[in-house]
């Protein structure tokens, strides 16, 4: 204890940690028996089949419930989501997306094919959307912004909202990596116009690959269903919907197909059924590493009420400092890392090079809005690699045991003395 594993002593932990890979950790019979069900009745797609299919729309309608949501539409992957989201509110040539700079590709890529024109706002410490920077990126041609919740970190949605509604644009919140958490209160999921998550590998909940579009709004819903389904409206979704006018074929438009399969909602309706029993555990481990490190002259860790409590989140003075804290408590046997894989997208391509399929597209085509933009990660966000390069992250896998808590607690408290 005298000495860190870095200048060469005794590392605290030399055994693995178990995985950090949340929803698939918790697969069981529960699952397998849901899986079951669709290979006896021999009918994977979710619409007809031999049998009588029923998984995936027996998890939409578990998923309203648990979310408040009244209504819900199962997708096969959250980059689908924020597609239907796109399309949903209309957006297209001549419009502009706000989204944070710190995030995944989906969301620009969604905005982009589209034809709309992504706008990149900055975050806060927590690395979530920063609202103010939100309301300095507002021009008279913003229709929406995207709000991603980090980590399990919800970002600050009352104010996203406050700002939103006072300018009239849409919300669409992306609660992808904080399935379970809350903002003041509020169960992710409810918050906004619309919520959107993912149900791949990484997240909380997971089939390989699926997604989710949430809403309150007829309209956003019936917009969504036909942009998943190839244009279509089904009776399934029809008789969801109480203003018919909504269903006049006049409406239909050319969609894409983002459908959920039965297999992928059997996976869901027994992820779904543990949610609670994961976050509570997360919770509790997250707690109990906040507890017993108390305050560090170091860093400061990242909480906010309603944490799905999934990483330990400390954020440093410097860049340095967090690189060299980094460094030590790996020598100690600590798996370092969000298993998240969001970065600064202004830095990356094929943003920096605005590249579509075909150069002549929209937004970045020839006369259209986005034709001369240049994105510029240090004058149109310059907080956001200042943030990324001061924190340290540890995954909290559900699976930890009190002994793996210990060693967390202990190699992190051993760094901050001797280092």
């Amino acid at each position: 204890m005298h000495k860190l594993a870095l200048r060469g002593g005794e590392p605290v932990r030399k055994s693995p940690f178990p995985t950090a890979f949340i929803g698939v950790s918790f697969y069981g019979e529960e699952e397998l028996k849901e899986l079951t069900d669709v290979i006896n009745q021999k009918s994977p797609f979710r619409h007809y089949g031999i049998g009588t299919p029923c998984k995936v729309s027996q998890f939409e309608t578990e998923a309203r419930e648990y979310f408040g949501r009244r209504f819900a539409l199962a997708l096969s992957s959250g980059s689908g989501a924020l597609f239907c989201a796109m399309a949903a509110v209309g957006a297209g040539p001549g419009d502009e997306i706000i989204l944070p700079s710190f995030n995944w590709f989906s969301g620009f890529y969604a905005i982009a094919h589209l034809g709309a024109l992504p706008v990149f706002a900055d975050v806060d410490e927590t690395l979530n959307l920063d609202a103010d920077d939100f309301e300095r990126k507002i021009t008279s041609k913003t229709k929406a912004v995207i709000s991603v919740d980090f980590q399990g970190c919800p970002a600050n949605l009352e104010k996203i909202i406050a700002v939103a509604k006072k300018h009239n644009i849409t919300v669409i919140d992306d609660f992808a990596q904080a399935i379970g958490g809350a903002a003041n209160g509020v169960r992710l999921g409810k918050a906004g116009d619309m919520s959107v998550a993912s149900f791949q590998q990484n997240k909380i909940l997971s089939c390989g690959e699926g997604g989710i579009f949430l809403t309150d709004n007829e309209e956003f819903f019936a917009r969504a269903v036909r942009y998943h389904d190839q244009g279509m409206m089904r009776d399934i979704f029809k008789n969801q919907i109480t203003d018919k006018s909504l269903l006049d074929p006049l409406n239909d438009f050319a969609g894409n197909n983002f459908r959920m399969s039965e297999l992928h909602g059997a996976v869901m309706l027994a992820q779904l059924r543990k949610l609670d029993k994961v976050i509570a555990i997360c919770g509790k481990n997250h707690e109990t590493i906040r507890e017993s490190l108390g305050s560090s002259r170091r860093f400061k860790v990242r909480y906010a009420d309603g944490d799905c409590g999934n990483t330990l989140f400390m954020l440093f003075k410097t860049k340095n400092e967090a690189h060299e804290f980094e460094a030590a408590i790996k020598a100690e046997g600590i798996p370092t890392g969000a298993t998240s894989a969001c970065r600064n997208l202004l830095a990356n391509y094929p943003i920096k090079n605005k590249k579509l399929a075909n150069d002549k597209l929209p937004p970045f085509g020839k006369g259209f809005e986005g034709e001369h933009i240049i994105y510029d990660r240090e004058r149109d966000c310059p907080n956001t690699d200042d943030y990324v390069n001061r924190y340290v992250a540890v995954a909290i896998g559900p699976q930890f045991t009190e002994h793996d808590i210990g060693d967390l607690i202990k190699a992190i408290k051993k760094v901050d003395e001797l280092l």
